[in-house]
């Protein structure tokens, strides 16, 4: 065992850049303001690279106005290290509206992450892609939401994608590598995100439609995280405060690693009822939250942070460990 770090890494999700109607009915009101808080601390804080794990856009009325002032916070924050984004389901959502198809959405995801295919193996015109560690030769495996907005009601995965990642799961746990999976919607009822006995949040993705027809890619998805029980999952979503500590799961140890990551923008909370759990969707603007993260040869350490802040939450720190075994 070793505690020298091999590398650190800032973990957010939920960035969720709103210009609605050219700002007139902006919903996600901190988000610019988070952001640009968020970099700063990311730089002080000597992180190496960024992870993002899905929506970085609210896209409402059309994604170009928001990618634009994404990238604009980017390039003006004086953070010059690479930030790493999945695709979520609102880089999608004007698709939902006509305003643009899937297509016109993924090569605008694509175009504006300006991701260097040097730094990433991305098939031809996917979404998904593949990063390689360069010293270390950890596995970064980016999903992509492929479907559309609405995930509880879609087989999310394309069987191209759910053959990609396979592949490459099985390919990279054979040479015994350390393997981060970055996909942005939980499973409802299941693992980190939300509470599993009495799940509050109504858009996370189904393994069967409401007639119980079954969702194939979603159902293969799942069998990945519970064959691969050494894979630590990373998920956003669901806008959970850390403070509502459903964070992590495993599953009693019949998964993979599941980590939540509360949202950039502004958390919510779970509020308790006597009929069960629903979201309060007033989102707290002074808890901006996500991780650093500190790599290790035998571990991987998630520690809790209010961006708005640059204060680190000792109470909700996950150490993960490389193999399980």
């Amino acid at each position: 065992m070793t505690d020298k770090t091999h590398y650190r890494f800032a973990l957010i999700s939920d960035v969720h850049i709103d210009r609605e109607n050219g700002g007139k009915n902006t919903y996600f009101i901190f988000a610019e303001q988070n952001f640009k808080r968020a970099l700063d601390v990311i730089k002080r804080r000597g992180c190496d690279f960024i992870i993002s794990a899905g929506d970085q856009i609210t896209n409402a009325s059309g994604p170009c106005d928001e990618w634009q002032v994404y990238r604009s916070i980017i390039d003006g924050s004086g953070y010059d290290g690479q930030i790493y984004e999945a695709l979520g389901n609102h880089e999608l959502r004007s698709a939902k509206y006509g305003i643009n198809t899937l297509d016109d959405c993924v090569r605008d995801f694509i175009e504006y992450t300006k991701l260097a295919e040097k730094d990433i193996k991305r098939p031809d015109g996917a979404p998904y892609y593949l990063r390689i560690d360069p010293v270390f030769g950890d596995v970064f495996i980016f999903m992509a939401l492929e479907a559309g907005m609405d995930v509880n009601s879609l087989d999310n995965f394309s069987e191209k994608q759910m053959d990609w990642v396979e592949a490459a799961v099985e390919k990279y746990t054979r040479k015994n590598r350390r393997i981060f999976l970055i996909q942005h919607a939980n499973l409802c009822g299941y693992g980190a995100g939300d509470d599993i006995s009495a799940p509050a949040y109504k858009g996370a993705i189904r393994t069967h439609d409401e007639n119980g027809k079954p969702f194939k890619n979603n159902l293969r998805f799942k069998a990945l995280i519970e064959k691969y029980r050494d894979i630590i999952w990373l998920s956003g979503h669901t806008h959970t405060d850390l403070a509502d500590n459903v964070n992590y799961s495993d599953n009693g140890g019949r998964s993979c690693h599941m980590l939540h990551i509360p949202a950039l923008a502004g958390t919510t909370r779970l509020k308790r009822t006597e009929d069960g759990n629903t979201l309060d969707r007033t989102f707290r603007e002074k808890a901006s939250q996500g991780y650093i993260v500190d790599v290790y040869e035998d571990k991987s350490v998630f520690s809790g942070i209010n961006f708005r802040y640059d204060s680190i939450y000792p109470q909700f720190t996950y150490t993960i460990p490389k193999n399980k075994s």
